[in-house]
């Protein structure tokens, strides 16, 4: 807490987890230990699988400020931080016996996307009405309007580490609450 209004956090992480992907990709079905999967039945589905899971993101950070104004107003803000998500370069190998394989170049995670930061920002003003309290809320998602990636092709091939998938645009959210 710094003065009587203002308040601030942050709050890190550094993690790392290994283990073994029980499906070729990078989702959250096929880079979880716990999912049911090809790797103990597919002798292709152990290559590289051993590596980086769904959910190691390494290292988080989020940094939040909060202001209790004069005159009922309170304002916020919360900056994130989160690595990339770990990923394997998979190549499309055609002319198998048992048909086109899926076979990860790499160990699992040895490249990661790109890192998401985000700053979203709450405002909100209260009015007593008689015995009620009326607050006015407005809260902007993704302040900076960021794109950054958060998936890419990540088969060998032409297209390979081209963006697939972009962090959400801003968004902004105006809501009104009543308290008795």
């Amino acid at each position: 807490m710094i003065g009587s209004g203002w308040r601030t956090r942050f709050d890190g992480t550094a993690f790392g987890a290994s283990g073994l992907g029980v499906n070729r990709g990078f989702g959250a079905l096929e880079a979880d230990t716990g999912a049911v999967g090809e790797l103990f039945e597919n002798p292709n589905a152990r290559t590289y699988a051993w590596g980086h899971t769904f959910f190691d993101r390494e290292y988080v950070m989020k940094w939040w400020n909060g202001y209790v104004a004069p005159r009922q107003f309170v304002f916020s803000a919360v900056a994130r931080y989160q690595d990339g998500q770990p990923f394997s370069r998979v190549v499309i190998v055609p002319d198998l016996t048992q048909g086109p394989e899926a076979i990860p170049a790499y160990r699992r995670g040895r490249t990661r996307f790109t890192y998401t930061l985000t700053l979203d920002a709450h405002a909100e003003k209260s009015l007593r009405i008689g015995r009620a309290k009326l607050t006015a809320v407005l809260e902007v998602f993704n302040l900076l309007n960021n794109a950054k990636e958060l998936e890419e092709a990540v088969v060998t091939d032409s297209l390979f580490r081209t963006t697939t998938v972009v962090q959400p645009p801003r968004a902004v959210r105006i809501a009104a609450r009543v308290g008795f």
